[in-house]
């Protein structure tokens, strides 16, 4: 008898797995399930780093009890669950829900600076779509606006520099483009702009003797020495030298 059932405890252990497994695939399906309680089943799955399980606690919480007062720590919880799932779109979508919702909860600038961080992280490289890049920027901006002498504060702005430097390296990639198709008034109006726009970012001085290339392209050699001098004052490490 013993042997028998020491040969059934493994199947009774995958039954019992199974059933787990279905219950909680089922979950919005159970009924008698307060707000409460799936909050609290949300915040205990998201504790054990079970985040899908957790995002379906809080996805069923705002299905069934939109007017709940838990309904934002849920929004929030579902969106915060998603990130930390490598779900980036929904994340991104369920930020952007809980921005929109409840604008006045005290939890707004932990959702941009979270958002701010979530769009960092899908950034393109230089030379390709730079719409994330801009979106990050956007976020982080607003939770200075939020918090502007919070501890995070020192952190957002220099992930702001971070990402203006990012976009600065576009706009010098889009300029070596021009330039090497022999578009060199498109290469001046770019660079132009991007020296106006981004004169404070590590990547400034490479603008700027992109700047002096498309001018001495056009030949254009006063603005082209203009500029190069203004290099150099302001680089000095740039030494004025013809690039």
């Amino acid at each position: 008898m013993p042997k028998a059932r020491r040969a059934l405890a493994p199947w009774v252990a995958l039954l019992l797995l199974l059933l787990s497994t279905g219950c909680s695939e089922k979950l919005s399906k159970q009924t008698g399930l307060t707000d409460a309680d799936l909050f609290a089943r949300g915040e205990k799955q998201a504790e054990r780093k079970n985040y899908g399980a957790a995002s379906e606690a809080f996805q069923v919480l705002l299905e069934r009890f939109p007017t709940s007062p838990l309904a934002a720590r849920a929004q929030f919880g579902l969106a915060t669950s998603r990130m930390a799932d490598k779900e980036e779109i929904e994340a991104e979508v369920a930020f952007d829900d809980f921005l929109r919702l409840y604008p006045a909860d005290p939890k707004i600038p932990d959702a941009l600076f979270l958002k701010g961080t979530l769009l960092s992280r899908q950034v393109l490289p230089p030379g390709r779509d730079q719409g994330k890049t801009l979106e990050a920027i956007k976020a982080y901006t607003l939770f200075l606006e939020r918090e502007p002498g919070s501890p995070r504060a020192q952190e957002a702005s220099a992930k702001i520099r971070e990402l203006r430097n990012r976009l600065a390296l576009h706009e010098a990639t889009v300029v070596n483009t021009y330039l090497s198709r022999k578009l060199y008034p498109g290469a001046e109006a770019r660079a132009r702009r991007a020296v106006a726009t981004y004169p404070d970012v590590p990547a400034a001085p490479t603008l700027l003797a992109l700047l002096v290339q498309s001018l001495e392209k056009q030949g254009k050699r006063d603005e082209a020495e203009t500029t190069r001098k203004m290099l150099a004052e302001k680089y000095p490490e740039y030494g004025g030298k013809k690039r």
